[in-house]
């Protein structure tokens, strides 16, 4: 991390923001399921979204409310995702968002809406009515801690990070809470068509303008988001959102030394985030580092490294812990990268298992031994080029199944 950047632990929200989250009754355990995130000051905002093209009602209208690059507060549900219901679903959407509005005093068309749950299934507007009075009335007593863990649906635990650093001599905050288990491919756009559903919701206290915020998060998500994968699946709700409000007193223009210390800030919290999410894959035990070099073009290595890290026989033989190799070489073989069987070399954390495209004789202790480790790296070198991409990902195990098989 840049020397000039602190994590803050537990994480704090940056100057002139409040979060809250609360049980409204969407999730019959009883549990956080309804959450808010407000700024006091009106923000520059961008957002990115699934390029599924079957979406979310929530995600629709977010999509038009970011267009103007101007936000104030989030709404978020767990427990139902709003996704396949009609007009009724939009119409619902449209309230989610007038009923915060009105209940914190601001404009309706300066709310965004987020949903993450089953899909083809209408929202409880009465559950959520009361849930958002609940809401408002501890925003403004200052929030509490609940909203990371009211976004969760099967999340082993809420995914928050908080950094803080120093930009023209004042202190400045960054902060973001992801939720996401299964159901994680993103494909993410800033401005494009709008694709268990990932969500991010970030937040800053500098002040930049709606362009520039839409720049500096393409780039992050380029690196974070857009490189990881639990099971190949894209969701319907996939929504990142950021809000930069200017509290801090510090403004951030295009082309500067401060403009570059922006993009590291952004860059490490969302990567940490995407970490988080993929670490906590459904049924997962491994984080795996896909990294693919010497590919003759860009595209070629990302298509490569997805293909691994997307391949079920490939994840299910590292959740057992078996060196079956022969599945990374098939899935660089149906990649759609170019590739040359003779030159691919592959290592797992230092150890080269593959050399010029044949098994090496590694005795099966040291592999048995790396594979047993909790964070694998695996390094493919196609021999082809300059270029390298990467992507993260986890193992597959029978726990995952029987999450997902209802």
């Amino acid at each position: 991390m840049n020397e000039m950047i602190r994590r803050i632990d537990p994480p704090e929200m940056p100057v002139g923001f409040r979060s809250a989250g609360v049980a409204c009754g969407i999730k019959a355990n009883g549990e956080n399921d309804l959450a808010l995130m407000y700024s006091e000051l009106e923000a520059s905002a961008a957002g990115a979204f699934t390029t599924s093209k079957v979406t979310a009602a929530p995600v629709r209208l977010s999509k038009k409310i970011l267009a103007g690059g101007r936000c104030r507060a989030i709404i978020v549900n767990s427990g139902c995702a709003n996704a396949c219901t009609g007009s009724e679903g939009e119409a619902d959407a449209v309230e989610m968002a007038r009923l915060a509005a009105e209940s914190i005093g601001i404009e309706s068309g300066l709310v965004s809406v987020s949903s993450t749950g089953r899909i083809g299934y209408r929202l409880p507007m009465e559950k959520i009515e009361k849930g958002i009075r609940f809401l408002a009335e501890s925003i403004r007593a200052g929030g509490n801690k609940n909203a990371a863990r009211a976004i969760m649906t099967t999340d082993t635990h809420p995914k928050e990070v908080g950094i803080e650093l120093e930009v023209m001599g004042k202190k400045a905050r960054f902060w973001g809470i992801a939720k996401g288990a299964g159901m994680i491919y993103p494909q993410m756009r800033v401005d494009g068509v709008p694709h268990a559903t990932m969500l991010v919701f970030l937040a800053t206290d500098l002040e930049v303008k709606p362009d520039f915020l839409k720049s500096a998060l393409d780039l992050a998500l380029d690196q974070s988001f857009n490189r990881i994968t639990v099971d190949g699946d894209t969701s319907t709700n996939d929504t990142v959102i950021m809000l930069a409000n200017g509290a801090s007193g510090v403004r951030i223009n295009f082309a500067t030394p401060e403009a570059e210390l922006f993009q590291v800030a952004l860059d490490y919290i969302t990567r940490e985030l995407a970490l988080m999410i993929v670490a906590d894959g459904e049924g997962a035990n491994k984080l795996i580092k896909i990294e693919v070099r010497s590919a003759s073009t860009r595209n070629d290595a990302k298509t490569a490294a997805a293909a691994v890290a997307n391949s079920l026989l490939l994840k299910c033989a590292i959740y057992g812990e078996t060196p079956n190799w022969g599945r990374l070489l098939a899935a660089l073989g149906y990649s759609g990268a170019e590739i040359e069987e003779s030159k691919i070399n592959v290592s797992l954390d230092g150890v080269e298992i593959i050399r010029n495209g044949l098994l090496t004789e590694i005795p099966k202790r040291i592999i048995a031994d790396k594979m047993k480790e909790s964070r694998l790296n695996i390094i493919i070198d196609l021999g082809l080029g300059d270029e390298d991409d990467l992507y993260y990902t986890c193992d597959i195990s029978p726990e995952y199944v029987d999450i997902n098989k209802c």
